[in-house]
């Protein structure tokens, strides 16, 4: 009966600690501009934005120096559609890699048109526990 419960124990205690190291994506969109995001380390926050390649225009993230979150790779980008012209979807990978509060932002624009603003912005406050 001693050895079962030593057993027993060992198995609540492995299910617990794998328990606690499983990290989650979170995904935001559109309609989250301006919002806050809770994450814990290790966590991952996608950002999914609506977009047109074809038209000029541009997802771009303004850098993030902060040292709270970690881009992964470039953006993703998916179009909508089998038609030339297309829209789709643009995808950014952030990693949450130390605790603290931080901003993302990001800018939709085209790169050449130099003296005109971004015709969509996107923000999402990011706390990482």
């Amino acid at each position: 009966m001693k050895i079962f419960l030593v057993i027993l124990a060992s198995i609540i205690l492995i299910i617990l600690l794998t328990g606690c190291a499983v990290n989650q994506t979170v995904n935001v969109n559109e309609t989250q501009n301006g919002s806050s995001v809770d994450l814990h380390k290790g966590d991952m926050l996608v950002i999914t934005l609506d977009g047109n390649p074809t038209t000029g225009y541009q997802w771009e993230m303004l850098p993030n120096t902060d040292g709270f979150v970690e881009v992964q790779g470039e953006p993703d980008y998916k179009s909508g559609g089998n038609l030339v012209g297309s829209s789709g979807q643009y995808s950014f990978s952030i990693k949450a890699v130390s605790e603290g509060s931080t901003r993302v932002d990001l800018k939709y624009y085209r790169s050449f048109e130099t003296d005109i603003p971004p015709i969509q912005t996107f923000s999402v406050e990011i706390s990482v526990k």
